[in-house]
């Protein structure tokens, strides 16, 4: 190697350092001029428990309700530990919207995919033994259109929209919530909403089974909670078995479908009495005294017939 060779390559060296060096002080200065926002505090979660019902409020309507990692941790955390005698959860939200999904300022700030559109959010929701009422109203959106589904009763405010941006994020969606949107709304429509960020009215939304109830705003809440108080005066092994049976047959949950009947005949007393006081309604209704004993229904039922 001649010396004008190594000249050659000693300068190409010092000319690439001297590159890389002004590269990374254009970023920085770019970054010192780029606005950073800061990241608000995350939506609390409000909790209250009675008459077995526990209430989960989303109480950061001046944020439009948007779900960060702690707002997700505290919601998994008390389904995963409901209070003592929680038979029921309602989720509510403060007024406007429901929520308006992922909190893209927190994702902004970390890997955006450890938030949104990830596998493991609300995993204790989606394995939860007890039934789940959501109130909704205005937007909702990503996220908060996951929540809401996993609720098993839809009580909303005809002002109330779903959509689901992801297309136009430039975001693929995990696996877990595009099933949820397309059982729920069917595939043509779930097509519908992923890629051309269609959104979906409540009018619509009631006319497809998304929605099971549409009230004022003004009763929503009180709907809602009135939905879960006449769920929670049921048996509970009735309305927790039934719900995990609906997830096995929906394929979100692997729980034993056999065990979980079977398991509702074992409290015989309780089920002789909550058929006994239905053939006591029926006769009431008839103007007739009830003339049929519980024990062939609990016999019957008991063998699997």
């Amino acid at each position: 190697m001649t010396p004008t060779t190594r000249l050659g390559r000693s300068w190409g060296r010092v000319a690439a350092r001297v590159g890389d060096a002004s590269r990374r002080g254009a970023r920085r200065w770019r970054d010192r001029r780029r606005p950073r926002l800061a990241v608000p505090p995350p939506t609390p979660v409000e909790v209250s428990a009675a008459d077995g019902v526990v209430e989960l409020r989303l109480a950061g309507g001046d944020r439009r309700n948007v779900l960060g990692r702690e707002t997700i941790a505290r919601i998994e955390e008390v389904v995963a530990n409901p209070p003592a005698g929680a038979r029921v959860i309602v989720i509510t939200a403060e007024p406007p919207d429901f929520s308006a999904g992922y909190d893209l300022l927190e994702a902004s700030r970390t890997a955006p995919s450890s938030l949104i559109a990830h596998e493991g959010n609300f995993a204790a929701l989606r394995s939860s033994r007890l039934p789940v009422v959501v109130a909704l109203s205005g937007n909702v959106i990503g996220g908060g259109l996951e929540l809401a589904l996993l609720g098993d009763v839809r009580v909303a405010t005809p002002d109330t929209r779903f959509s689901i941006p992801a297309s136009r994020m430039g975001l693929v969606y995990s696996e877990s919530g595009t099933r949820l949107v397309v059982d729920t709304f069917g595939a043509s429509v779930a097509r519908s909403m992923f890629l051309s960020a269609a959104t979906v009215s409540c009018e619509t939304a009631l006319s497809l089974g998304v929605v099971s109830l549409v009230v004022g705003r003004e009763q929503l809440r009180a709907q809602a909670l009135a939905t879960a108080r006449e769920i929670a005066s049921w048996p509970e092994v009735a309305t927790s078995g039934n719900r995990q049976v609906l997830d096995v047959v929906t394929g979100r949950a692997a729980w034993d479908a056999v065990a979980l009947r079977e398991a509702s005949f074992a409290p015989r007393g309780a089920l002789e009495a909550t058929i006994q006081r239905f053939v006591e309604r029926r006769a009431r209704r008839a103007g007739t005294a009830p003339d049929v004993s519980a024990e062939p229904y609990v016999e019957s039922g008991a063998r699997g017939d």
